[in-house]
């Protein structure tokens, strides 16, 4: 019975050393595990750190260049306008071409007849008189009296008889090669004045 007895005290005993074995070998297991996981939430920690700085510095860079565009931008707003241009525009490097005889307008002003004269008359600097005064119409006597003040050329009769600038010049043709009218052709426009012929028809001069 005694014997018995102590079979019994000798296998409590061993679980009793198994079960403490068992646990001390389950506490150390447990702090390894701790100390793992703490050091991964350590390295963790430390990754998350690194990352929000560099957020944190590239949102400084960012709001950097945000600033100095909005300088530049203030700048080119405030900025002066460039003084106007003060050199003179180029000339025209095309002349007009005077239209054809054919293609003047004759619905402005009704055109004048030309001056009839002889066909053997030819032009000249100053044409020569025909032998006989021609008619001359209203038009043709109001420039022979504005002829009698001063000389005048083209552009001055143009603007004193209303009429276009080609009726002008055609008139003006007319009464040249009726002699009644001298030009200088080394001026532009033509300066005209009247001739010995010219001055008949003038009212102080009846023919």
């Amino acid at each position: 019975m005694a014997l018995v007895d102590d079979l019994v005290t000798a296998v409590l005993l061993a679980s009793v050393a198994f079960f403490v074995a068992l646990a001390f070998g389950l506490l150390i297991r447990y702090r390894q595990l701790s100390q793992r996981i703490t050091a991964s939430s350590d390295l963790g920690h430390d990754l998350w750190q690194a990352l929000e700085q560099r957020m944190r510095k590239q949102d400084e860079r960012i709001l950097d260049v945000m600033g100095r565009l909005e300088v530049i931008q203030a700048r080119v707003l405030t900025a002066p306008a460039p003084p106007p241009s003060t050199s003179p525009p180029p000339p025209p490097t095309q002349t007009a071409q005077p239209l054809p005889f054919q293609e003047v307008a004759t619905d402005v002003m009704p055109a004048v007849p030309p001056v009839q004269q002889p066909e053997s008359q030819q032009e000249s600097h100053v044409s020569q008189a025909p032998s006989d005064r021609v008619r001359l119409d209203e038009t043709q006597l109001r420039v022979v009296g504005l002829l009698a003040e001063s000389p005048k050329n083209t552009r001055q009769l143009t603007d004193a008889i209303g009429m276009s600038r080609e009726h002008t010049a055609r008139l003006m043709k007319g009464l040249f090669e009726a002699g009644v009218v001298s030009r200088n052709d080394a001026t532009k426009p033509f300066v005209y004045q009247l001739t010995d012929q010219g001055r008949r028809y003038l009212p102080a001069n009846p023919g």
